[in-house]
Formats: structure tokens, sequence, C-alpha cells
């Protein structure tokens, strides 16, 4: 039994209409982690701000994100807001538990800061299957990027590319 409304299974046919599959990514692929690992090393990750959970409010499944730090360009964000760049990183958290999905997430960031991306897509989705009545990994996420020091700024995605199922991610130069 799918809990998708009609409205959204005709928006997603739309939304892939004329989508071809991708021959060759440049794309950074990540391998999912061991199971047996319960966090990631300390030394790899940066802390995240506790302060910042306090004030985040539960979202809904259709309610769009968005979140920067002060300093960011207008322009800079509408662009973000846009889609208006090529994505170097990509993760999807599809079926993973809040645990997993932490650590993933978490790792993801490290290793795309790393690696000096800019722009990532993280892939949280809209908690259809969830046994609450919110997207438990959407709200997580939106937790704990704002939380971050190497996330400048962060949005829900265009229809395209998962729309608020999905987040565009915009990572500190360094």
């Amino acid at each position: 039994m799918s809990k998708l409304s009609e409205e959204d299974k005709l928006l997603f046919a739309q939304a892939i209409d004329g989508v071809v599959p991708i021959k060759t990514s440049e794309k950074a692929v990540l391998p999912r982690p061991k199971l047996k690992a319960k966090r990631p090393k300390a030394s790899h990750i940066e802390p995240i701000e506790s302060h910042c959970f306090e004030s985040v409010e539960t979202v809904t499944a259709h309610q769009s994100l968005l979140f920067h730090k002060k300093g960011l360009r207008l322009q800079d964000l509408s662009r973000l807001r846009k889609g208006e760049f090529s994505i170097q990183a990509r993760l999807d958290l599809h079926g993973d538990t809040e645990d997993v999905a932490q650590q993933r997430l978490l790792q993801f960031i490290q290793q795309a800061y790393l690696a000096k991306y800019r722009f990532a897509l993280i892939i949280h989705g809209k908690g259809y299957n969830s046994d609450t009545d919110y997207p438990v990994l959407k709200n997580q996420v939106n937790q704990t990027l704002r939380g971050l020091p190497q996330i400048v700024a962060f949005c829900s995605a265009q229809q395209k590319d998962g729309g608020t199922g999905a987040v565009y991610v915009l990572l500190k130069a360094h």
C-alpha cells in the first residue's frame, strides 16, 4: 500500500519525463560504512554545536528547508535554491536507520569537505514509510547540518533532484 498521493505520483511522473540514465559520472561515490562501527572516529569529524538543536522545529514531509550562515551572499543563496550548480557529491539515505544515517551523513560531509567539494545533494526522503507522523531522516539531516562547521547553507532541492525529499548543500571553501 503506497502512502503517495495521486498528486505526488503525477508530479514525479512529470519530473522524470524524458529522463535517461547517465552513462558516466564524475561524481563522488562514497562506500557505505561497515555497520559494526557505532560512531565515526572523533578525529575525523569536527564537533556538532549542540546549541543548534534547541531551536530547530520538527518539519513535515512537504515543508521546504532553508538554512544559511551569516555572511553568505544573496546571489549564492539564490543560486543554491535554484540548483544552479554542478552536484559534486551525492548521498542517498533511503532505507537507513537513524544511527546509520547519522554516521553516513557525518562521514559524507567530512569526505566531501576534505575533497574540497562545494556543492552536494543529500537525499533524505519524505518519510512516507516512517512509523512517526513526521519524516525522521529529513528532520535528522536538518538538525545535523545546522551544527556542522563545514556547512555554509542548505535548502530543499528542485523537483528534478528530489524536491522536499532532498537538500542541496553548500560547503565551506578552504
